[in-house]
């Protein structure tokens, strides 16, 4: 979701990269979107605490966005033989073809935050309603009408979700008129500039809807570079947002919990590598509305 930061893993348990080995433990593949976003720090050391507890080997990897770097990655833990794989995927579909390596190597897959082509099991965020909790809240704000514009993102399932619960709240009031949708690439300086392009051509817009916190922050900084008065939200809840809210252009974020993602992902892959049969259907872990006036209830991260 960031600018590429670092490739490298870190091991938890034991120093062995490979699958159950003399020691008995059961290892797993970790392999998570990008270590330059805090969202998938929080996932990885989440997964690292829960594999402490479980007593659990896992080699936890960043594919710093990299779908190519991402598969490599999986490539990896296919030769270590490991038990299972934990995949926070780059791009929901690009990353199908590695996953059904793993798959032929008998080794299950579970895909965390997003889907992913391939993948045994499933837990997410529940995307379609953090998206329409924050432009319903962002319409509610704006009274019932005026023009909108969208921050789109990157081509994960996530948020493709997110653009589907936020276009159906702005369909079900016909006062709103989305007057632009572009997309950026996640993060704040690449989501200024895109926002930088929208105010340029629609200066009057009241409102905007990013797909992630680092989009919703650089459309605040477009905002008040333009000088111009306008209401952001947002989805994800990390602290880097949620500090500005009430002192910024920006009103709310639905809140994601990457530690529940992470320790349900992990005993999910732990499960399948014993044998078990999980449910096909994906886990969703509810979001939760942030603003101003309920900052104080909740736990942010980051």
């Amino acid at each position: 979701m960031g600018t590429a930061l670092i490739a490298a893993g870190t091991m938890t348990a034991c120093t062995s990269g490979a699958g159950a080995g003399d020691d008995g433990k059961t290892t797993i593949g970790v392999t998570l979107n990008a270590a330059s976003n805090p969202f998938f720090l929080a996932e990885g050391q989440a997964i690292e605490a829960a594999a402490t507890e479980k007593s659990v080997e896992v080699s936890v990897q960043y594919a710093n966005a990299d779908v190519a770097v991402q598969s490599d990655q999986i490539d990896t833990f296919i030769r270590q033989k490991v038990d299972s794989i934990i995949v926070d995927a780059v791009d929901s579909d690009g990353i199908g073809p590695a996953l059904l390596r793993a798959t032929q190597a008998n080794i299950p897959v579970v895909a965390v935050d997003v889907t992913a082509v391939g993948a045994d099991a499933t837990v997410t965020s529940d995307n379609v309603q953090a998206g329409r909790e924050a432009c319903t809240y962002l319409v509610e704000q704006l009274g019932g009408s005026g023009k909108v514009a969208i921050v789109d993102g990157a081509a994960v399932s996530a948020i493709a979700d997110r653009m589907q619960g936020c276009r159906e709240a702005f369909d079900a009031h016909p006062g709103i008129e989305v007057v632009a949708t572009q997309r950026a690439d996640l993060t704040r300086d690449k989501a200024m500039n895109v926002a930088s392009t929208i105010l340029t051509a629609n200066p009057d817009v009241d409102g905007f809807f990013g797909v992630n916190d680092p989009t919703a922050i650089g459309i605040s900084l477009a905002a008040q570079q333009k000088g111009t008065d306008v209401k952001v939200v947002g989805v994800d809840g990390a602290k880097q947002l949620t500090d500005l809210l009430g002192k910024s252009s920006i009103i709310a974020t639905s809140g994601q919990d990457p530690a529940q993602l992470g320790r349900s992902g992990l005993d999910t892959a732990v499960r399948l590598a014993a044998g078990e049969k999980v449910d096909s259907a994906p886990t969703l872990i509810p979001t939760v509305l942030v603003t101003a006036d309920t900052i104080s209830a909740y736990k942010t991260w980051g």
